[in-house]
């Protein structure tokens, strides 16, 4: 059996643009989860939030932080354009707290006491994925917030891994839970 059969040509950069934007203007794929990701701290996985809210069709990003990250022009390189494609804003924690009954059912991505595997736990469709900043994890007051708390299993001495890593396995974990279409693979 050749593995050129199986693998196909790759796709150039036009070609893949006009693809994604057809799925995204079609309107028949399921959106994804909310996103609320407190205490970021480095302009990059802010961007790469928002890229990665773009590509698992997330509508709307909360970044909940005391102040707004001030290298926006960071952010935006890191977003590639994605900070003009998906809904976001930055809250205070006092706005988070205010604001949290309008809100689906918060899923905190975090390791606790009584947190479950991801991949052993159903993710209920909607709600809202939330993860915490690159040192402390979920604030306390915040996490009170979560309906419940899930973790990816890790088989290493490290017990962590960079939390746009971690978001990106939540959302497409999430995505193949609730995605029985599969349209982004047509």
């Amino acid at each position: 059996m050749s593995t050129k059969l199986l693998v196909g040509q790759q796709l150039d950069g036009q070609i893949l643009y006009e693809r994604q934007k057809q799925v995204r203007a079609s309107q028949t794929y399921l959106p994804g989860p909310l996103i609320v990701a407190a205490g970021l701290q480095t302009p990059e996985n802010v961007g790469n939030v928002l890229r990665l809210a773009d590509a698992a069709g997330s509508p709307r990003v909360f970044f909940v932080n005391e102040d707004a990250p001030q290298q926006r022009n960071r952010i935006q390189r890191t977003a590639r354009h994605c900070d003009a494609l998906v809904k976001w804003e930055f809250w205070t924690p006092a706005q988070f707290l205010e604001q949290r009954d309008s809100l689906p059912p918060l899923i905190a991505l975090e390791l606790t006491t009584d947190s479950t595997s991801i991949f052993e736990t159903e993710l209920p469709s909607p709600c809202a994925l939330m993860v915490g900043g690159e040192r402390h994890g979920i604030p306390a007051p915040l996490l009170a917030q979560c309906q419940r708390a899930v973790h990816i299993p890790m088989y290493g001495v490290n017990g962590s891994m960079n939390v746009t890593h971690a978001l990106a396995i939540a959302l497409f974990e999430w995505r193949r839970q609730h995605d029985d279409s599969n349209h982004s693979h047509q």
